[in-house]
């Protein structure tokens, strides 16, 4: 069962790669090349690096939201660790074929210090689902005016199904009876050894249940931390010597950000630019300069995510070391 999943994953990454690739080849190719590059060429720097500032600050509060989750499973990392931890798994969301990259190598670097990996795994996924739902939220609410205005009334049902699902994975994580649906269907295709796992799972996450005020707390940063990403595509915009209101940025970013949320593309390349063509089109905004803020958004985002990358080599000599010293103790 193991190596037919391990091909499946490979026959969905491949499947990834493949759609990222045709939909960049598509849209380069009813782009002017020359007003694309001129687009970029005349990218302002300064409004680029209060961008990447911006981006780096809402890092920060998203370290800090993580951190919350770390204490509350009384797992206890210095506010500069958890930050460098969170910066190493942007660098891997970034840079690995699929998101999930970021999210282990934040399980393994907060296992460090937690009883149990599944307390670490436990506080990453509430991360997740609680920046998912936030996301959601915030989207659900700032796209209402554009229903009528751009006709947008089935991506708007399809947002509000987006919703519904993240509300209900969040609500479910809570609730046992969810487990044995899990663990149930993980029986019929030959994965019932992961069952002491969940169970394991199951109990910390529950341990959360009474702190509803700290992840109500914690809903209100994720949401701040979205508001921040707007911020980076208007400072962007800015730095393209784009003229787009202020009320379109949110109008169509959250709705972009959950379309790239989706698993459909390697890492949303292609979907991130497209989708943003087709909004920012609605206002007026031409093919190459709607691309170019989208495309040059998401290098800002790599950008800062290569801090972690820094982080992660620099620690690598002491943890081999670590590990040397482990080994030869043990031996």
């Amino acid at each position: 069962m193991s190596a037919l999943a391990g091909r499946r994953g490979v026959l969905l990454l491949g499947a990834k790669v493949v759609l990222s690739l045709a939909l960049m080849a598509a849209l380069l190719a009813r782009i002017p090349l020359d007003r694309l590059g001129a687009t970029l060429r005349a990218a302002d720097p300064a409004w680029l690096a209060a961008a990447g500032l911006v981006m780096f600050g809402s890092n920060v509060l998203g370290s800090w939201q993580w951190s919350r989750l770390l204490a509350a499973a009384d797992i206890r990392i210095p506010f500069w660790k958890v930050c460098a931890y969170y910066h190493v798994g942007l660098f891997f969301n970034n840079f690995l074929p699929a998101n999930v990259g970021g999210d282990i190598a934040r399980v393994l670097d907060a296992s460090r210090y937690a009883r149990t990996r599944a307390a670490a795994v436990s506080t990453v996924i509430l991360d997740r689902l609680i920046g998912t739902v936030a996301l959601a939220g915030l989207a659900l609410i700032t796209t209402l005016p554009a229903i009528d205005a751009f006709h947008l009334s089935l991506a708007y049902l399809a947002l509000v199904g987006f919703c519904g699902v993240s509300v209900a994975v969040l609500w479910a994580v809570f609730h046992p009876r969810f487990l044995k649906v899990v663990e149930a269907a993980l029986a019929r295709v030959g994965l019932g050894r992961l069952k002491p796992h969940l169970d394991d799972l199951a109990s910390r996450l529950a341990g959360f249940r009474a702190r509803r005020h700290l992840l109500l707390r914690l809903l209100l940063v994720a949401l701040v931390v979205q508001i921040a990403r707007i911020g980076v595509h208007v400072l962007v915009s800015r730095a393209l010597g784009l003229a787009v209101p202020l009320p379109y940025f949110f109008l169509f970013v959250p709705l972009l950000a959950v379309i790239v949320s989706l698993p459909i593309s390697l890492n949303g390349i292609g979907v991130r630019e497209g989708a943003g063509i087709v909004l920012f089109g609605l206002v007026g905004v031409d093919q190459a300069r709607a691309f170019s803020l989208q495309f040059t958004t998401y290098l800002v985002a790599v950008a800062v995510s290569l801090l972690g990358g820094v982080i992660f080599l620099a620690r690598l000599p002491r943890r081999r070391a670590g590990a040397g010293t482990t080994g030869r103790t043990s031996g």
